[in-house]
């Protein structure tokens, strides 16, 4: 299963920028995802936090989405400013 993780927490980056990065790093996971030759329907969540969730149903994906979150809560972290 992979797991990626992209944390730039010292770079002072404006909103916009943030938002950009994040749509762009979206954009480049869904496309590798979509050339994968999957038979089923799939799951996927584009959570509060940047970053995106993708799992083959959604009770696997609502169970991630919680694990991940409790993570991140012991994180300090946030947008720039």
């Amino acid at each position: 299963m992979a797991r990626f993780v992209i944390d730039l927490g010292d770079i002072e980056m404006s909103k916009k920028a943030q938002y950009a990065l994040n749509q762009d790093l979206q954009k480049t996971a869904l496309e590798h995802v979509a050339q994968i030759d999957i038979k089923q329907p799939f799951a996927l969540r584009f959570p509060e936090w940047l970053g995106l969730i993708l799992r083959r149903d959604f009770d696997t994906l609502i169970k991630a989405e919680n694990l991940v979150g409790e993570q991140l809560a012991n994180i300090p972290l946030g947008f720039s400013k």
